[in-house]
This record gives C-alpha cells, structure tokens and sequence, in this order.
C-alpha cells in the first residue's frame, strides 16, 4: 500500500510538470476559462478521530486517525458574469488510519489494538464560486461515499474482535480557492469534511457496544486541465 501511495504522489508531480510545461507561454485566463469540463489530479493530507464504546458502563476509548489522500477529480463549470457554478466529482485511495492498545473497557483485551482505518473515499458535489479574474474563490457541498474498517476487542466479543468493513455514505462540505495559470491550466487547494455517519460494530446483537461517527478532514492540492 504504502508503495502503491508514493508512486501516486510522484506520479502526480511528473503530471503536472509535464502540463506545465506544455502551457508556458500560453496567454493568461480570462473570465470565460472557467466556463467548460476540466479533469485533474489532487493529494493531501487527513485527519480524524474515532471511538469505541461500551454503554453499559459509559466507558469510551478515543484515538486519533491520519495519513495520505490522492487521486482523480473531473467536473463541468458554468459561469454567468462573476458567478461560477459547477459541479465535481473525485475518485481518492486514503490511508487514514490510527490504533490504540488499551487493557480497560471497551478495548478490553490486553495487548490488542482497538483500530479504524479509510482506504478509499470519493465525493459527488456542488460548486459555487465568485471569480477575480484568474481568481476563483468557492464553497462546496454534496455526496460522500467510502471505504472503512475497524476492530475492537470487547473482550465479550467471543474469539473474534467486534467491528466494521463496509463501504458508508454520508455529506461532504467545504471550500477551496483556484487559480488559472492560463486558459487550459489551474491549480487548487481545498479542505473538506467528511461524515460518514455511524459505522455499525458487529457482532452487537446486544447493543452494548457502538463507534463513534466516522467525520475526518481533507487539506488538498490540485492541479486541473481544462477543455
């Protein structure tokens, strides 16, 4: 994994030295640039928290999650005097992960490792912006969707930890800001936050033990070729 992650990261560099390359000299963006479809790479960073918890007792275990996002993104702006309006889609592996070895409840076990971990995400979402010239400025908002698993040794989980593995659908909301090098190339960089909802921990007949809502943050840069 951690190969597969930095061969991303240096595939996105040479990508974007490539375009750049192929755009020096071209003329500076005007206003109509942002109108049209755009494809892209992004990577950055994520962070999070998770939990466990034993309800019997009021008893939780809390850690921290993070590590790597990249991936794809396309969309389609549409702009009318300074507005922008778009909408935009991304495709991202994650290696947002944490663990935490406790011996009290709910991670019961000694020595065993209450964990989570996102291993890949996407988003579906709106755009609207305000342009400055080059300048794009923008809120955004939709659809999120994603990879997650996590154990936690209750201890009453018989020989098998309880835990999740499930792809989960939630909301994203954010903003970023862009700017056109010229009228073919941009660059970004964005937050967003991610809810995934509540994960579900099985076996759990019982309803003693539950997660926390899997919510993590985004910082990315990007770097997107308009046509």
């Amino acid at each position: 994994m951690h190969k597969f992650l930095m061969s991303a990261v240096v595939a996105m560099v040479l990508s974007g030295q490539a375009v750049a390359a192929d755009a020096v000299g071209q003329p500076e963006a005007t206003a109509s640039t942002w109108t049209g479809g755009y494809f892209g790479i992004q990577a950055g960073y994520g962070w999070g928290n998770s939990s466990y918890n034993y309800n019997p007792f009021d008893s939780t275990t809390e850690f921290d999650t993070d590590g790597f996002v990249g991936g794809l993104t396309a969309g389609y702006n549409w702009q009318r005097d300074q507005i922008v309006l778009g909408v935009e889609g991304d495709l991202s592996v994650a290696n947002v992960d944490g663990a935490v070895l406790t011996n009290t409840t709910p991670c019961l076990i000694p020595g065993e490792a209450c964990s989570s971990e996102l291993s890949w995400f996407g988003t579906a979402r709106v755009r609207a912006g305000y342009e400055f010239g080059n300048l794009l400025p923008y809120v955004t908002g939709g659809l999120a969707f994603g990879g997650i698993k996590g154990t936690a040794d209750f201890g009453a989980c018989a020989s098998d930890p309880c835990g999740y593995d499930k792809t989960k659908a939630g909301w994203t909301l954010g903003g970023g800001i862009e700017w056109a090098m010229n009228d073919k190339l941009s660059f970004k960089t964005e937050y967003l936050r991610i809810d995934l909802g509540d994960p579900g921990i099985a076996p759990n007949d019982s309803g003693q033990f539950d997660g926390s809502k899997l919510t993590f943050d985004t910082v990315r840069l990007g770097v997107n070729y308009h046509f």
